[in-house]
């Protein structure tokens, strides 16, 4: 893993948007721990969709806090935190259902509940990332003296 900043962020978005599943934890109370679909603009600002009146958009509702893990075998392991914000505009909306369904598009065997939410039935949120930090899985050691994670700058 390239520790070059520029070139980390770059493999990172790479790394993201190939694989635009992640495993999250919602702070809300109850918290709520669930797998999301997502897309990334290039700044690290990510979007996703929940229906209106799931756990998740409940559970948004009372904490914004949200955090997630994304990792692929062998590969890399990511790991960040930041704050979900519901849309409100219906244009930013529907560009960022375009850019939901077009991050499902490389997803071999991808189950899409998300895309067949019809009407208002759904909500669309932006994630603002406080921080991310990755690790490559390419490095077998299960235990370590010091952390292999890297932060990677958000600005």
């Amino acid at each position: 893993m390239n520790e070059n900043i520029p070139t980390l962020k770059q493999e990172t978005l790479a790394f993201m948007r190939n694989m635009p599943i992640m495993s999250a934890a919602i702070n809300g109370t109850p918290p709520v721990s669930t797998i999301l679909l997502f897309a990334i603009d290039d700044d690290f600002t990510m979007y996703f969709a929940a229906l209106s009146n799931s756990y998740k958009a409940k559970a948004l509702e009372k904490d914004s806090g949200f955090s997630f893990s994304i990792w692929e075998h062998d590969k890399m392991y990511i790991q960040a935190s930041g704050n979900a914000q519901l849309l409100q505009d219906p244009e930013e909306i529907d560009a960022t259902i375009d850019k939901l369904a077009t991050a499902a598009l490389g997803i071999e065997n991808f189950w899409p509940p998300v895309l067949q939410i019809k009407g208002q039935d759904y909500q669309v949120y932006r994630l603002d990332l406080n921080w991310i930090r990755i690790r490559s899985l390419s490095d077998k050691t299960l235990v370590e003296k010091t952390s292999k994670f890297v932060e990677v700058p958000l600005k």
